[in-house]
Parts: C-alpha cells; structure tokens; sequence
C-alpha cells in the first residue's frame, strides 16, 4: 500500500509523505487492519534507534519549514516530535507508543491540512525563527534523552 495522494496536485509534500509512511506505516500486521512503520521497529535498538528515527521524523518539520507553514502549525508538528522522542526514548513502552501515536502521520496530515486549505498559496513568510525554535527543540530532546540514558546506565553500573 502506498501512501495516499494529496488532494490538490499542485501542493508537493512527497518527502514528507514518504517519510510518514516508511516510519508509520510500512508493513500492514497480518491478520489486522493495523500497519507498523520503522519508528517503533528500528526504536527497539537501545539508543541508536530512537536517535535514528527522531532524526528522519525531523524531515516532516523540515517540510514545514520549506512549506511556511503557520507558527500554531509548526509548534503543534514539534510537539507531536518531541513527544515521541521524549516517549519513544523510554524501552517497551516508547516502541508501544510510536506504534499507538504515530507522530510522523500526525506532522504530514497538519502539513497537509494547511496546504490544502490555502490550495497550495504560500503563508507569509516566517523568517528564521522556526528553524531557530526547532533547533532548541532537537538540542533540548537529544540532551534529554542523553540524560535519561546516562541517568540509567548509571543506576544499572552502578
């Protein structure tokens, strides 16, 4: 199954169609109506996989970046990011989570949903500032995730 079309042909978010797609929804689980992407698969390596997939999961925010999308937008998609890194950082239960939340999904259908609704025009321009706020974000979650991680193998060493 491939990921759905945009309804206007003229609005182009194919990277961030793909990228929802592999890390969301890339294998259909058989037996249900329920899919599973790489977001929860890759995550079950301890630190290297939530790394990884936070990581292409920022390919959606880039996106909306290219696409100037609205500030409301932009901090609804990083907080459905950095919800899932915080989370998904967390063994078992972030892998549950990711599969159950599906963030990347979430950020493509808010791109979406905007660019649909202005068919396809460009909101003003933002500036530098999201890309400013969206790095303090990524520093802030990886520092976080870095400290939980320290905090574990200490407890575990020590």
């Amino acid at each position: 199954m491939e990921p759905a079309e945009p309804k206007s042909p003229a609005i182009k978010t194919t990277i961030s169609k793909w990228a929802a797609y592999l890390l969301d929804d890339l294998v259909k689980i058989p037996g249900s109506d329920k899919r599973i992407g790489l977001d929860p698969l890759i995550g079950l390596i301890p630190g290297f996989g939530d790394f990884t997939t936070s990581t292409l999961g920022l390919t959606l925010l880039a996106a909306g970046v290219k696409k100037k999308v609205p500030k409301s937008v932009y901090l609804r998609m990083m907080a459905n990011w950095a919800l899932n890194a915080l989370i998904g950082a967390i063994p078992i239960l972030g892998d549950l989570f990711s599969f159950w939340y599906k963030s990347n999904t979430r950020n493509h259908t808010l791109l979406r949903a905007h660019l649909d609704k202005t068919q396809g025009d460009i909101a003003e321009n933002q500036g530098w500032a999201p890309v400013f706020i969206l790095l303090a974000v990524v520093i802030t979650v990886f520092s976080l995730i870095g400290a939980v991680a320290l905090y574990a193998a200490s407890m575990i060493w020590s």
